[in-house]
């Protein structure tokens, strides 16, 4: 049971001591009934994922404890990483949406690349890639038994594969534009104010402070300040203490 569950969206296999973590911080959760005891629990989550394990099930758990110990901001970063590897997860979806304050079933405006390749949001990232590699293979496999019984029919479908193929690797790089080349960030404490300047003697950048759970794009950093976009308006730039923020 547990095995499974890290194994859910995960991108390498884990060892048993971690399996055995995992289960302790599921313990952990399930025994917590205060916000402190569930920050506890996140931490536990925290520690499988700093020995280099990627697993949406963990991130997606760790995401559910910080919401139970009223830490918003950081249960929607937890939700943001671990749709990249449970992209079809309702329960994820859901929570992801409450932690931004939007109703289950709310869907922002999509890029039109996003509706030409339909199925961007049905598998999950590292799925992309492994697809990609597939449809490789296998019309180099099929393309070679074509050439070799002289088969027209055969070099048709690696034909067909290799489109496939090519369009798996544009997914891919797109996820990869946006999930790696991209980085991303959310304010975890509240009223946060965003300068003109990397430091507390610029003036304010917008008219109000920071709510805890705002996104944003990372423009730039210059030692523990960030240069950060809003997500829903390109024109607003400012900075904000690295400290103020969870980067990912």
């Amino acid at each position: 049971m547990v095995l499974s569950a890290i194994g859910a969206g995960g991108c390498r296999p884990s060892d048993p001591a971690v399996y055995a973590r995992f289960e302790t911080a599921q313990q952990a959760f399930d025994a917590a009934a205060t916000p402190d005891e569930f920050q506890r629990a996140a931490a536990l989550y925290q520690e499988i994922l700093d020995t280099g394990i990627v697993s949406g099930a963990v991130l997606y758990n760790q995401g559910n404890a910080f919401m139970r110990a009223e830490m918003r901001g950081r249960a929607l970063a937890c939700y943001r990483q671990a749709k990249r590897y449970r992209p079809r997860d309702p329960y994820l979806e859901a929570n992801l949406q409450n932690a931004r304050g939007l109703a289950a079933d709310a869907e922002g405006a999509k890029p039109l690349f996003e509706y030409l390749l339909f199925w961007q949001d049905w598998i999950s990232f590292p799925g992309k890639f492994r697809a990609s590699l597939a449809s490789a293979m296998a019309t180099l496999v099929i393309a070679a038994i074509g050439v070799w019984w002289k088969r027209k029919g055969l070099l048709r479908i690696s034909a067909s594969m290799l489109c496939i193929g090519i369009a798996f690797v544009v997914s891919s790089t797109y996820d990869w534009y946006r999930f790696v080349h991209i980085q991303h960030g959310v304010v975890v404490e509240g009223a946060v104010v965003a300068r003109k300047g990397n430091g507390t003697s610029y003036e304010p950048a917008f008219n109000k402070s920071l709510d805890a759970a705002t996104e944003f794009t990372v423009v730039e950093r210059r030692d523990d300040w960030l240069l950060i976009r809003l997500d829903e308006d390109t024109e607003k730039e400012g900075w904000i203490p690295l400290d103020g923020a969870v980067v990912y």
